[in-house]
């Protein structure tokens, strides 16, 4: 069966290289206290078209950390390619092995989501709510890798 969606191979090495990376740097960054690096002075024509305008101070140059977003943006594209990106031979199993990996995804995020509406409130659930958005790839990764890679090491013994 020909899967379209499915990209290339090749894009699995950059998918690691991003992915890995982003989510040590992504937790680093969540335990600081007060994150300020990559801080960059927005020009002023470009405040016209972003919402932070409303909210910030027209008498100061306003000032932004994108860290945060360039590692979001790390994170979300390398886990994409590795989540999409081709196995060397592609045949019945790896693609019910995918599809049982995404199925526990969405059903284990769902549930910590559950879990997390209910105990969770206010800022907590903000946060909550920013590790929502990469739960089910990374969900979906360590499954499809535990099941592809690990699994048949420990069966062998």
């Amino acid at each position: 069966m020909k899967n379209n969606l499915l990209i290339a191979h090749r894009w699995k090495i950059l998918g690691w290289i991003l992915a890995v990376p982003a989510f040590l740097g992504g937790l680093y960054y969540m335990a600081q206290d007060n994150p300020e690096a990559l801080m960059v002075t927005l020009p002023e024509w470009l405040t016209r078209f972003m919402w932070i305008e409303s909210f910030m101070s027209a008498d100061k140059p306003i000032t932004i950390a994108l860290l945060d977003e360039v590692i979001c943006i790390a994170l979300l594209v390398g886990l994409l390619l590795l989540a999409f990106s081709r196995e060397k031979i592609e045949d019945e199993w790896i693609q019910r092995v995918r599809l049982e990996s995404f199925q526990w995804a969405i059903m284990v995020n769902s549930l910590l989501l559950l879990a997390f509406i209910v105990f969770a409130h206010g800022t907590p659930f903000l946060t909550v709510m920013v590790y929502n958005m990469f739960t089910p790839l990374l969900i979906f990764v360590a499954r499809y890798y535990y099941v592809l890679h690990l699994k048949p090491l420990f069966s062998k013994d």
